[in-house]
């Protein structure tokens, strides 16, 4: 079975949305050992997903849409679907409307008149129940393929995939397993030259790379007869990555390097604290993305203003006098003085200049100094890192975490490292 995705709304085409839907449902397909050929984004224009619908049924036996089944004049996908199945017309479910109007009183609130159209369907085609918000979904038949309509508000379209759409799709006659393996501290150049005779085309497991902030993530794609084979293929393959890059390899997954961190702070039964100056809280926002981060993460403080690195974490004010704050000396006791007032095992700081705007010749923007304090650990970082002031920012935080995931891994003395930022 081959499936194409259809992404529905003018906030895609325009570019103010990024569509996470599509990536979605394609690694959900993926694990069914269904091939997705193509994504397709279309505006909120009726003729125009029409026109997708019709063209992905004739290419497809699977066709996912994403996205205007909304009670608004632009939600026109259910209007786009009746023309795509031959011109039907638009029927009323009246158990869809039923639910409707109770998900409404559940909550104490009236439904206006413009939400009946949600409950309208192509003559022939099925409502699928929608969970968590007031748009069922739509199964129909357009030529040979089989078309499934969800909502494009993620939560929901996820709850009505995996509870309703995915357990109905048949599972393919080839088994599918994705890995991801992120790595960070070399180029996307450098990480492809260790691994060169592995991304040959055309092999099984194909093995791919992605760079995202500095993190390299190695993508790695099997195919077998069973998903057990698949799976074995696949591990086998991220086995031998890991052990040619060693130390690079953070591990596996979106959260990768915080994980890593996590995980490396548990085992040592330590505790850790933040000070960010030029990150503003994004340090201490990986740090928490992973669930269960409060058993080793007490907090943090964000110290933009040198008022507040002298009078929360007592960074002397000749130190920012002599040393500006974004340097070596101040970097320091930044992490010292965050380690002292929380009580923590480590701290890690962080102050730069993330642009685009305050930089010189001495210190250029993208200069940013990691300080790291722990048991038996001292340890500055300088970098001068690329890109846009979100860039600079992201790759900071990336890079703090991960000297501090390396110093967990190992005793380190007092001593100052210049690690320019790794380019491809």
């Amino acid at each position: 079975m081959k499936a194409i995705i259809i992404s529905i709304g003018n906030e895609l085409t325009s570019g103010q949305t990024i569509d996470t839907n599509s990536a979605y449902l394609a690694e959900q397909l993926g694990s069914l050992g269904i091939e997705t050929l193509s994504h397709v984004t279309v505006g909120d224009d009726r003729a125009a997903t029409s026109r997708a619908i019709t063209a992905a049924a004739d290419e497809a036996e699977l066709v996912l849409v994403t996205g205007g089944l909304g009670p608004t004049a632009d939600d026109l996908t259910r209007h786009a679907l009746a023309d795509a199945m031959g011109g039907v017309e638009l029927v009323q479910d009246a158990a869809s409307l039923a639910e409707m109007e109770d998900f409404f009183s559940r909550r104490g609130r009236t439904m206006v008149d413009a939400n009946r159209i949600q409950a309208m369907f192509p003559a022939g085609s099925r409502a699928i129940a929608n969970a968590c918000g007031t748009a069922p979904g739509i199964a129909a038949r357009v030529g040979r393929a089989m078309v499934y309509v969800m909502p494009g508000v993620p939560g929901e379209m996820r709850l009505m995939f995996a509870e309703r759409i995915g357990p109905e799709l048949p599972r393919g006659s080839v088994a599918i397993v994705r890995r991801t393996l992120q790595t960070f501290g070399a180029g996307e150049s450098d990480v492809g030259a260790r691994i060169v005779d592995l991304m040959a085309r055309g092999a099984n497991p194909l093995v791919g790379t992605t760079v995202a902030s500095g993190l390299i993530g190695i993508r790695v794609t099997s195919l077998a007869a069973t998903p057990a084979e698949a799976a074995r293929q696949a591990d086998a393959t991220i086995a031998e990555i890991a052990a040619r890059l060693g130390d690079l390899v953070v591990g596996q997954g979106e959260h990768a390097m915080s994980a890593a961190v996590g995980l490396e702070l548990r085992r040592r039964g330590e505790s850790l604290a933040t000070a960010e100056s030029c990150t503003g809280g994004l340090i201490g926002e990986m740090i928490t993305d992973v669930a269960g981060a409060s058993d080793y993460y007490l907090g943090g403080v964000v110290c933009y203003a040198n008022a507040v690195k002298r009078g929360l974490l007592g960074v002397g004010a000749d130190n920012l006098a002599a040393n500006g704050a974004v340097s070596e000396p101040v970097a320091r006791a930044m992490a010292e003085g965050c380690r002292s007032r929380f009580g923590a095992d480590w701290a890690v700081s962080a102050t730069g200049i993330a642009g685009p705007s305050g930089g010189s010749v001495e210190k250029p923007v993208g200069l940013v100094y990691v300080g790291l304090c722990g048991p038996g650990c001292q340890e500055v970082h300088r970098h001068v890192l690329p890109g846009d002031r979100p860039s600079i920012r992201t790759r900071a935080a990336l890079a703090a975490l991960n000297h501090l995931r390396l110093a967990l891994r190992k005793d380190c003395g007092l001593r100052i490292a210049d690690c320019g930022f790794p380019r491809s």
